[in-house]
């Protein structure tokens, strides 16, 4: 595809280089900057403002498959969106940042569609969406749907004294409709065997259906513990990510506390909640220690400044928090923050950067989703239509790739050895990102593995 990107920042950046492997990108930034990640992108730079009818016309973004617009400023996003729609570009996709333009995604998209602009992407609403979606299964490190949530993955470690922990998987076995698709053990990373014997403390990722998935953290990975309710929350951060995050939990039953820095804006979103919404510094360790902050079991870092989210995190932690879920928009922090023992890290813009390449891939070979900082991904694969039916059992990849699904017309299974892959078939393939050409090839190549079977 050919895509246009204009920003200036860390999002566009992060999206050319997201994107330029497989994509023909330009690049438009405003006239005289100079940035040190410009120099490590293979992409056309073009200098100029973004919403300039002369500054679109000399990226050619008439032949744009693609344009994003992602700049800080989100009236000159709907302008340049506006203008390069004109200017005959295929698709624009609208990043919007602030407050003003984010009452919620339907108005913006309400206000998108006027402009004739195909997608608007919220980031602060993205990430709210993947926070929510983790906090909601207990212990969850990573959560995600697919085929509209028939297929769920799940990542979660094994609790102390386990059923997992208890025998060899071949021994224990698996609920019914679950797929374990990756163990991290330390360093390793592994796909589990039948002679795979747990431990304390594996990070599991598996693939099933909700009830599948369910019965595996509830039975298998964790120890039932009773006493503190588990709905519980306490949110750091009333900005737009705070604020939604408050108001899904909320939704959903659950009891929560949040505390904002700026009175303004304390005394703006109180009236919208249910819970108590408390004007402080969230680092401030005797506040947290007066508001009971080791009571909770979940405790949601999301202010606009990382060092702050980390600060408060660590407080937390150091109060007996068990679970918690921080924010870092900086990429050099995401793994900094999971090194020093925060469970979840989430990125609003590695939230809104991942729906864009979700619009990028149109082929039946669809990335769908990545993880661990890009490092596997789940693919869809198409089976050609002649593939002879082969055995699960039968086939033996020698990457590390592993099948969670297989959809056939409407039917969706998770399979186990003795089930088929035919032709026509999708796969939904769990795989290392470097192995990523050779599984397409090899899924998309059966039959020439005959002989060898």
């Amino acid at each position: 595809m050919r895509i246009t990107i204009g920003g200036e920042d860390a999002v566009a950046f992060r999206l050319a280089e997201a994107l330029m492997a497989d994509h023909e990108v330009t690049l438009i930034v405003p006239e005289g900057l100079r940035d040190a990640a410009l120099e490590r992108l293979e992409v056309r730079i073009i200098h100029g403002p973004t919403s300039s009818g002369k500054t679109l016309k000399a990226a050619e973004v008439s032949n744009a498959d693609l344009f994003v617009a992602c700049t800080p400023a989100d009236e000159r996003n709907l302008v340049a969106c506006a203008e390069a729609k004109r200017l005959g570009a295929t698709k624009v996709t609208c990043f919007l940042r602030r407050h003003e333009v984010q009452t919620n995604e339907a108005e913006a998209q309400s206000l998108a569609t006027s402009l004739h602009i195909d997608q608007v992407i919220l980031p602060a609403a993205r990430l709210a969406r993947e926070i929510l979606r983790i906090v909601m299964v207990p212990g969850a490190l990573e959560v995600e749907a697919f085929v509209n949530g028939k297929v769920r993955l799940v990542k979660h470690s094994i609790d102390k004294d386990a059923v997992f922990t208890q025998g060899t998987l071949k021994e224990i076995g698996v609920p019914k409709n679950v797929v374990l698709v990756m163990v991290q053990r330390g360093a390793d990373t592994f796909i589990p065997r039948g002679d795979t014997a747990f431990q304390e403390g594996d990070l599991i990722t598996a693939m099933g259906t909700m009830q599948g998935v369910d019965r595996l953290l509830t039975r298998y990975l964790t120890k039932r513990k009773h006493g503190r309710d588990p709905r519980r929350a306490l949110v750091v951060g009333g900005g737009a990510v705070g604020f939604a995050v408050a108001e899904g939990l909320e939704k959903n039953g659950w009891d929560i506390k949040l505390i904002e820095a700026n009175e303004k804006r304390a005394l703006e979103i109180a009236p919208q909640l249910k819970s108590l919404v408390l004007h402080g510094d969230g680092t401030d360790l005797e506040l947290l220690r007066e508001e009971h902050i080791a009571d909770y079991p979940v405790l949601i870092a999301v202010t606009s400044n990382d060092e702050k989210n980390l600060l408060v995190s660590l407080l937390a932690k150091q109060q007996g928090v068990q679970r918690i879920i921080t924010r870092a928009d900086n990429e050099s922090n995401e793994m900094l923050f999971e090194s020093v023992g925060i469970d979840v890290v989430r990125s609003a813009t590695g939230a809104a950067i991942r729906s864009v390449l979700k619009r990028t891939n149109h082929s039946d070979n669809d990335l769908i989703a990545e993880f661990e900082h890009g490092s596997v991904k789940v693919l869809r694969i198409q089976v050609p239509a002649d593939q002879p039916p082969q055995p699960l059992h039968r086939i033996k990849a020698s990457m590390f790739a592993i099948i969670g699904a297989i959809l056939r017309g409407e039917q969706v299974i998770i399979p186990q050895g003795s089930d088929c892959v035919q032709g026509g078939d999708q796969l939904l393939v769990f795989c290392k990102t470097e192995a990523e050409e050779t599984t397409r090839n090899f899924f998309e190549n059966l039959p020439a593995l005959k002989e060898q079977i």
